[in-house]
């Protein structure tokens, strides 16, 4: 079974399965579907069980990707699973994530100063103030990381106990594509707010949905490798502009709240980011609008008329 095989492999921190984040051909969806949550969950579960004080950054960082992507499967599947169960297993999975995000907030603001002084022909060596709060920051969230990965350990291995008795027997490729085309639904929707009002929660909120897109795309490139790996790409392509966006905004926040010493090197500091984010938000809109151009209903349709082909079983496997 599936769960036990989980359980055998968390011993090493390399995953021993070859993850394919997308439904093959010559299985049925269901089958595709509870693979993928089990390699996701798996991928995450080596990384926390083989976690050392050497790779914490690495692990974190891998553990919230797998997360991310399971709970983007879990939106793709939400009508068949239902609400409660779907609202359970993404709470579930939204917490775990959570548990570990200072410990990401604070390696991705050094990885953020360093690339605003790249761009600015500087060094992080002139902005000592920052850089030295930001490594006592990190030294101080590690000495804490014990008793959280041990409940998310916990926690994903009860997720991953459940998948397979999700009620995803029924899904055909019909209910896939709708899903995508509701997930470009909601990031259109999210674009439209972020082009009357560029503020830095409607950027976020739009990042999210950009994403789902992003991943559920992945999952689905086999309805037809050419236009549902273009979709991927380009959601991609911004969902990354984004999330640089997303980091600059919030290093900038913590530099704006911060009490630390240094007032002159944190002005210059603010002062660049600020340039970078302009930049960034022009970089986004004009993305966003090529993008999600088309409406809705006709994006549906294309992703559809694929779908309909797909030569895999929907039933069970």
């Amino acid at each position: 079974m599936r769960g036990s095989a989980i359980k055998r492999s968390n011993s090493s921190h390399t995953n021993p399965i070859a993850m394919s984040y997308r439904l093959k051909t010559e299985e049925s969806l269901a089958a595709g579907i509870r693979r993928i949550a089990w390699e996701q969950l798996e991928g995450a579960l080596c990384e926390m069980k083989g976690m050392t004080a050497g790779n914490e950054a690495e692990a974190v960082h891998a553990t919230r990707k797998h997360i991310k992507k399971t709970r983007a499967l879990l939106r793709l599947v939400r009508e068949q699973l239902g609400d409660e169960r779907y609202r359970e297993e993404n709470g579930r999975l939204r917490e775990t994530a959570r548990a570990f995000s200072s410990s990401r907030d604070a390696r991705v603001q050094l990885e953020t100063l360093a690339d605003v002084c790249q761009r600015a022909q500087q060094k992080t060596t002139d902005f000592p103030h920052t850089s030295k709060e930001l490594q006592h920051e990190i030294s101080a969230i590690s000495d804490s990381f014990g008793a959280r990965r041990l409940e998310a350990v916990a926690t994903l291995q009860h997720i991953a106990d459940r998948i397979e008795g999700w009620p995803v027997d029924k899904l055909g490729p019909n209910d896939l594509s709708c899903a995508l085309q509701h997930a470009y639904r909601r990031g259109r929707k999210c674009f439209r707010c972020v082009s009357k009002e560029p503020l830095p929660e409607q950027f976020h909120s739009w990042r999210k949905r950009v994403k789902d897109i992003w991943y559920q795309a992945r999952l689905l490139q086999n309805l037809d490798e050419e236009v549902v790996c273009a979709i991927a790409a380009a959601a991609k392509n911004l969902g990354q502009k984004l999330g640089a966006l997303h980091d600059l905004a919030f290093f900038r926040a913590q530099l704006e709240a911060s009490q630390t010493k240094g007032e002159d090197e944190r002005a210059i500091l603010l002062g660049l980011i600020c340039t970078r984010e302009r930049e960034l938000e022009r970089i986004c809109v004009d993305l966003g609008a090529r993008f999600f151009a088309e409406k809705p209903g006709r994006f549906g349709r294309r992703v559809l008329r694929y779908a309909s082909d797909r030569r895999v079983e929907s039933g069970p496997a």
